[in-house]
């Protein structure tokens, strides 16, 4: 069991505002639009925003695995062992980036024994950072406040 201290959570918030910086360099410009398997659109703010986020866990908390979107595929045979991971959207929303109606958000959350137990979720757009878990509260920050 992971223990939600504070310097975890700032780590995670960092994390996830650093992928939202990378997202908005990409939404600022020209950017091409790729399709996965299932059609749904793939853009280089995903990919981008997956590396910062997975690479930012793994120094976090090496031991843990990181489950994105943006990842290859991991077998189910894998996945099933796994007690405690992150779960990871780099960038929830592509469709709305991909119309640039700013609707769109960086998802970070630890899961353990199936259950979510912290979470980050901040949007690029705006700036603002939602946070919470079981039994601590959940919380909005504007800003760096």
């Amino acid at each position: 069991m992971i223990r939600i201290t504070a310097d975890l959570r700032e780590t995670v918030i960092a994390i996830a505002r650093q992928a939202g910086a990378a997202i908005m360099e990409i939404y600022a410009g020209s950017f091409d639009v790729a399709h996965q398997d299932d059609a749904s659109p793939l853009t280089a703010a995903d990919l981008a925003a997956h590396r910062i986020i997975v690479e930012g866990l793994e120094r976090l908390t090496p031991d843990l695995p990181v489950l994105s979107e943006e990842s290859a595929d991991i077998p189910w045979a894998t996945r099933q062992h796994w007690s405690s991971y992150w779960l990871v959207d780099p960038l929830d929303g592509t469709r709305e980036f991909v119309k640039r109606n700013g609707e769109f958000t960086v998802n970070i959350a630890l899961i353990e024994d199936g259950v979510p137990v912290f979470g980050v979720i901040q949007s690029p757009v705006s700036g603002a950072v939602w946070h919470g878990a079981p039994g601590q509260g959940a919380f909005r920050r504007d800003g760096d406040g």
